[in-house]
């Protein structure tokens, strides 16, 4: 038989769960999805609406 070594598929970060903030991969992507968003508003929608093309 071949001889297989076992695994902890628990997670990165199984053993920082005592610590009082750990950054995972959710919240990077939502900081970046929060950042991209507030681009596009800022640099696009922004001046629309202080020319007075939107409202």
């Amino acid at each position: 038989m071949k001889q297989t070594i076992s695994r902890n598929w628990s997670g990165l970060n199984s053993e920082k769960k005592d610590h009082k903030f750990s950054l995972d991969q959710a919240f990077v992507v939502g900081g970046l999805a929060v950042l991209i968003f507030a681009y596009i508003i800022f640099r696009f929608i922004f001046p629309l609406i202080d020319k007075g093309v939107l409202w």
